[in-house]
């Protein structure tokens, strides 16, 4: 499982490569699952400043199944949606990309971003 010092780490090392790269739009993976996937942007115009993104997919509905299945979904959705509320606890700005339950929160974060921000972003496990 990934710490949030892993992903700090990850993030200042991508913010050091990024910074070798100017004039163009730069993009990190920080962490990727079936679920979620954390960002790190710099774009072109605002060099200084780098930006935290989110994706969060929230799962599928599918037919119902046995009880435990359905007591397994509701669980899964409830972590989901209480990572949203954490990461917008944080600061973080929310948004909905599609009506199928594709979800977003992006931070504009400075060198360093704080520690709490790392402990936010990461995501539970399922």
């Amino acid at each position: 499982m990934l710490t949030f010092s892993e992903l700090k780490s990850t993030c200042e090392q991508a913010m050091i490569k990024q910074n070798a790269i100017k004039d163009e739009e730069s993009i990190s993976v920080l962490c990727q699952n079936d679920w979620v996937r954390i960002l790190l942007v710099c774009d072109s115009d605002t060099n200084e400043k780098w930006r935290i993104e989110v994706e969060v997919s929230l799962p599928s509905q599918k037919d119902p199944g046995s009880e435990n299945e359905v007591k397994n979904d509701i669980q899964s959705l409830i972590k989901h949606l209480e990572y949203l509320l954490r990461l917008d606890e944080e600061g973080l700005t929310l948004d909905e990309m599609s009506r199928d339950g594709l979800w977003t929160a992006y931070l504009e974060i400075d060198d360093p971003p704080p520690e709490s921000l790392f402990k936010a972003l990461i995501p539970p496990s399922l």
